[in-house]
């Protein structure tokens, strides 16, 4: 066995890191949003933006779905500290996709003020 880890592993792991990031983003964008009709017209939003969170947090739950297959086709890691340090190569794999969620969504919540 190799101690080196499994790309394909780690891919699979780092979906779960990119279906985190996702779940961030939406959920802040939900809450500009609803913060943003409060100041504007003084009021709650129609259904508290309700539309917004449901079809964001469907991706995000897609997403991770898809995480879940795919670290069941790949399977686990053949010993504990190589299982942790996929993880760890997960996290920073899905890092850079992550701060581009996070960005994009503080340009929106930017652009609409």
């Amino acid at each position: 066995m190799s101690d080196s880890p499994s790309g394909v592993r780690v891919f699979a792991k780092s979906l779960h890191w990119l279906a985190a990031g996702w779940f961030v983003a939406v959920v802040w964008l939900w809450v500009a949003a609803f913060r943003q009709h409060m100041l504007r017209r003084g009021d709650m939003p129609p259904d508290y933006a309700l539309a917004l969170l449901i079809q964001g947090l469907l991706s995000a739950a897609a997403l991770e779905m898809l995480a879940l297959w795919c670290i069941r086709a790949t399977g686990q890691a053949p010993n504990r500290p190589l299982e942790r340090r996929e993880w760890h190569h997960a996290f920073w794999w899905s890092a850079f996709p992550n701060l581009m969620l996070i960005g994009a969504a503080y340009l929106l919540i930017l652009s609409s003020r």
